[in-house]
């Protein structure tokens, strides 16, 4: 019976490291979604200044447009294929999270099942 308390308290601190693990990967999705949005939203800034014929002309403005372009490309890169992967391998991890908290809840439950009745027999036993 020893050796199963000790079992049960291990299981149980995993499951707490679980559930701090779990809310802090929620935390830092939440972080990401709004971050993501800020830097989407400072996308247009890209475009700024305008160019027009009192600005700059020329060769100089072609290169100023074409490092506007590779920015843009950049953050499409980011906002979309970079920025999705993130946010999939967090719902990943998130959902592997959740079934090992079930699971260790389920293996809590029956481990506790387990004590009573060997701590039942013991008291038996004694009798």
């Amino acid at each position: 019976m020893i050796w199963e308390k000790t079992v049960l308290y291990g299981i149980q601190g995993t499951l707490v490291i679980k559930k701090e693990q779990l809310t802090h990967l929620k935390n830092c999705k939440s972080e990401l979604a709004i971050t993501k949005e800020e830097f989407e939203d400072s996308k247009s800034s890209i475009k700024k200044p305008g160019l027009s014929s009192t600005t700059w002309q020329g060769s100089l403005a072609d290169s100023f447009k074409n490092v506007r372009n590779d920015m843009k490309s950049a953050y499409n890169d980011i906002c979309g294929k970079q920025l999705n992967e993130v946010f999939k391998k967090l719902n990943e991890r998130i959902a592997s999270l959740n079934d090992e908290i079930h699971s260790l809840g389920q293996d809590i439950s029956s481990l506790k099942k387990k004590i009573e009745k060997l701590e039942k027999e013991e008291k038996e036993a004694r009798r």
